[in-house]
């Protein structure tokens, strides 16, 4: 027998199987509704007619003969990866990892102060640092988040949130806080932090000496590295130039004069050997040569204007 035989055979086998089931379900379905003696099964069976086929027997074979000529389906391919290309697909994500965070963890954002002007620096965390003229801070803002640092150079008033360590770095010095606000100047070889609200760590970037101040303190660090400390100041003195004012006590002539410079924007030449301790207050609402009045005439200094437009100490 080949295999069209065997599958036709299998066919009428089931068809027969399937007529025979439908009669026997007929059967018990009329034994439970003739439960006395009256219904006989043997009668019911010779009452059977049978059943019209619907289609020949060559129609059968003739479909069967067609289903087993078509062609069985075609596996699906499928397309995996060898060890090299998942080591390369794996070196490039982890490259680019790496460029993402080096960029945002050296991208450097720079905000200045020019002279003769003043400046507000907005930080990441809403910290604000106020920017004296000709100061510069540069700072991480894209890694801020996760290290609060800041170099400084010249003078800034900084009121800083709440929150993780904060650092200011400058070249003579290091300050670090919490939350606070405090006022530091570092220009030149000078570093002088003051504290208004708050605790601040001064650390001397000579010798790592380290010092707490807490509010109406002040610190200053000396060109070999010595911290020295004043208390019970008025604090509120080391901002007043955030609202114009100028505000000097005992301070050297060089110093009054080189901050004068810086605040109008104007060169002032020949102050590097005045040493001459000088106090006194004024505001840049004045004029710059109202201002070199005040502060020359006491010494016996004369001062020239240039035609460039600065000043030179004679």
């Amino acid at each position: 027998m080949n295999l069209v035989e065997f599958l036709g055979f299998n066919y009428l086998t089931l068809t027969t199987e399937l007529v025979l089931n439908n009669k026997n379900k007929k059967m018990k379905k009329l034994n439970k509704e003739n439960t006395d003696d009256q219904y006989d099964p043997i009668d019911f069976i010779k009452n059977l007619k049978p059943m019209k086929a619907t289609r020949s027997k060559a129609a059968v074979w003739a479909e069967l003969e067609k289903l087993m000529e078509q062609p069985l389906p075609e596996p699906v391919k499928v397309r995996t990866l060898n060890f090299r290309s998942w080591s390369i697909a794996a070196s490039l994500v982890v490259l680019l990892s790496l460029t993402i965070l080096s960029v945002m963890k050296f991208y450097t954002k720079n905000v200045t102060a020019v002279a003769g002007a003043q400046s507000i620096a907005f930080l990441p965390d809403g910290s604000k640092v106020h920017l004296n003229s000709k100061t510069e801070i540069s700072y991480h803002p894209f890694w801020w988040k996760f290290n609060r640092e800041i170099t400084l150079a010249g003078e800034g008033f900084f009121e800083v949130k709440k929150g993780e360590k904060f650092t200011v770095n400058s070249i003579q010095g290091k300050t670090t806080v919490m939350g606070t606000s405090f006022n530091i100047f570092a220009r030149g070889d000078e570093y002088e932090v003051t504290c208004l609200t708050g605790k601040v760590k001064v650390v001397s970037a000579i010798n790592d000496v380290e010092v707490m101040i807490t509010p109406n303190q002040m610190v200053a660090v000396n060109q070999s590295g010595k911290l020295n400390t004043k208390l019970n100041i008025d604090a509120k003195l080391a901002v007043d130039w955030t609202e114009g004012k100028f505000i000097f006590t005992q301070e050297p002539l060089s110093k009054v004069l080189a901050e004068i410079s810086r605040r109008y924007g104007v060169e002032i030449k020949n102050i590097t050997n005045l040493n001459e301790p000088y106090t006194g207050y004024f505001n840049k609402q004045q004029e710059i040569e109202t201002v070199l009045n005040f502060v020359c005439k006491p010494f016996n200094i004369e001062y020239k204007k240039l035609p460039s437009g600065g000043y030179i100490i004679q």
